[in-house]
């Protein structure tokens, strides 16, 4: 009995310290880190329930939804971070994400997609 009621308060203590804001709706960050510095254009796919708007943080971003799935560009004209944000319906549900498609400063296409990494964030 003493076991179980030793059990029950660290789990209630467990809790009662989490920290985590509650479910609901707001913008989640969306940030593309490139393994070449400054980047001009990204091209990214979210995949996931309750896709919204897409606003720039940095540059210029245009979104287009299809069901779950939102399509995203961002851009940099002069290079730079690629940073946006993206309403969801429920902040504690990251979206997949896919990142298609990376265009340098000046333009080009980059090659290879090794090396970069996306963070999504509250």
């Amino acid at each position: 009995m003493r076991r179980l009621f030793l059990l029950l308060t660290c789990a209630l203590a467990a809790t009662a310290c989490d920290d985590s804001p509650p479910a609901g709706s707001g913008p989640l960050t969306v940030s593309v880190t490139s393994p070449n510095g400054a980047e001009g254009a990204a091209q990214l796919r979210l995949v996931g329930p309750g896709l919204g708007a897409v606003s720039p943080v940095t540059g210029e971003v245009f979104g287009d939804a299809r069901g779950d799935t939102l399509e995203v560009v961002v851009m940099r004209p002069d290079g730079g971070d690629l940073v946006f944000a993206v309403q969801v319906q429920d902040t504690t549900r990251k979206p997949q994400v896919e990142l298609v498609a990376v265009a340098g400063p000046g333009d080009a296409m980059r090659a290879a997609l090794s090396g970069y990494s996306v963070e999504v964030r509250r």
